[in-house]
């Protein structure tokens, strides 16, 4: 299971005296943040909200409804499972869960530029960070580049086929 888990949040610091914590979220999705939500640790230790306050970003477990219980979970992951996250988090068109994109085949004109190795939100876009095919590389080409998520780029996603199709991406690795 543990492949399968999704960091989403870090708790913080207690806040007022009925156990609720200060939750930092790192997700896109803050509606699943809600009463009845279960969450896990890295050990896989189940955490289900009793309330959560969306003004304060703070949330409450159950067994967890005392200052002093809330305290021991200070700096705690949340993580949660793929599954979960497909099932309560929903998507727009022409949107993907970033733990999808990860590891899809980068191909431009026939040709296979590289992986998806990361995806970085440099808050204007977001970043496709690739590792360069080992054929590119033995070219003498770098071994990583960035490709911006954005139409001049990217121009489909094939998800049964574990491709992004490109454009004007191999002109960014040879520059790079």
């Amino acid at each position: 299971m543990n492949d399968e888990l999704l960091q989403v949040a870090t708790l913080g610091k207690s806040v007022g005296l009925k156990g609720y914590l200060k939750l930092h979220n790192k997700s896109d999705f803050v509606q699943q943040f809600k009463s009845g939500a279960i969450f896990f640790d890295k050990d896989g230790k189940e955490f289900t909200i009793k309330a959560y306050d969306k003004i304060n970003q703070s949330v409450l477990f159950y067994d967890y409804e005392d200052v002093d219980l809330a305290k021991t979970l200070t700096n705690k992951i949340l993580f949660t499972t793929k599954d979960i996250t497909r099932k309560t988090c929903k998507l727009k068109d022409g949107e993907y869960f970033y733990f999808d994109i990860l590891g899809l085949c980068v191909v431009e004109n026939n040709e296979i530029l590289g992986v998806v190795k990361d995806i970085d939100d440099n808050t204007s876009t977001y970043l496709l960070e690739i590792s360069t095919d080992a054929n590119l590389v033995r070219q003498n080409l770098p071994k990583s580049f960035y490709i911006p998520y954005l139409d001049n780029f990217v121009v489909d996603i094939n998800l049964k086929d574990k491709k992004i199709y490109t454009k004007n991406s191999k002109a960014i690795l040879e520059n790079s």
